[in-house]
């Protein structure tokens, strides 16, 4: 009897041990979507303000702009995508790794920040590349996953960009399903050629019809986050630029 006595409190004591791991996983999950939500929340409300108050009103393209060098010297600019609740800063670092788990400040923060390929120069470049993660509470790149619903691909939401020289805006024109190495992450091209090479692979690989294909004069932007349905896989949507 003793020793099934034994045996039951070990078998309880394991348990207690599982359900105090288990529960302290959840708080930290918790406790860190929490933290990005109050970071990410502090900085639209600056973001609203600091626009509401803006006395630069002389440039139309300029009455939104938006500058957070003051906070982290590597903004880029702001990425808002209309009818999702995609609403963040956008930096850029040295590495495609830096602001993985960081916030815009440099802090740990397990949603980090979404980040522009450190190769890409922001006016330059004919690919914009931005990364983001796919959290599990709907935040960050999440709501990409809406992208890859037909009804939603065809209503094109604008994608705005807006930083201290003003607003970019960009249409998704293809969006896709692929392995992390396939080859869509190329912020430049040698020349027309290759460019239109790359455009009718994306275009053809698309997972709905293709109806406004850039040319060679157009500049694109990728959204990439990951996504579930294999190991590595990623969801990956493509715009175009477009006039305002």
């Amino acid at each position: 009897m003793k020793v099934k006595s034994f045996i039951r409190n070990i078998i309880t004591i394991c348990l207690i041990i599982i359900i105090c791991i288990c529960g302290y996983k959840i708080y930290s999950k918790l406790y860190e979507y929490k933290k990005a939500d109050n970071i990410y929340n502090d900085l639209r409300k600056e973001k609203n303000y600091t626009n509401k108050n803006s006395s630069n009103k002389t440039n139309k393209n300029k009455e939104n702009s938006i500058d957070f060098s003051h906070i982290n010297k590597d903004f880029v600019c702001w990425i808002n995508i209309k009818n999702t609740n995609i609403d963040y800063p956008v930096v850029q670092g040295d590495d495609n790794s830096y602001y993985l788990h960081r916030d815009i400040y440099g802090n740990y923060l397990y949603a980090g920040t979404t980040f522009l390929d450190y190769r890409n120069n922001y006016n330059g470049s004919k690919n914009l590349i931005v990364y983001g993660h796919n959290m599990k509470n709907t935040t960050m790149f999440s709501e990409l996953e809406k992208f890859k619903k037909e009804d939603f691909f065809n209503s094109n939401p604008t994608i705005t960009l807006t930083n201290k020289n003003g607003e970019r805006h960009f249409k998704a024109f293809a969006v896709l399903l692929v392995d992390k190495n396939y080859d869509y992450r190329v912020p430049d091209f040698k020349n027309d050629e290759e460019y239109n090479k790359f455009l009718n692979k994306i275009c053809d690989e698309s997972m709905f019809k293709v109806k406004d294909k850039p040319t060679s004069s157009d500049k694109i932007m990728t959204l990439t986050t990951c996504s579930y349905e294999f190991k590595n896989a990623r969801t990956v949507v493509i715009c175009k630029e477009i006039d305002n």
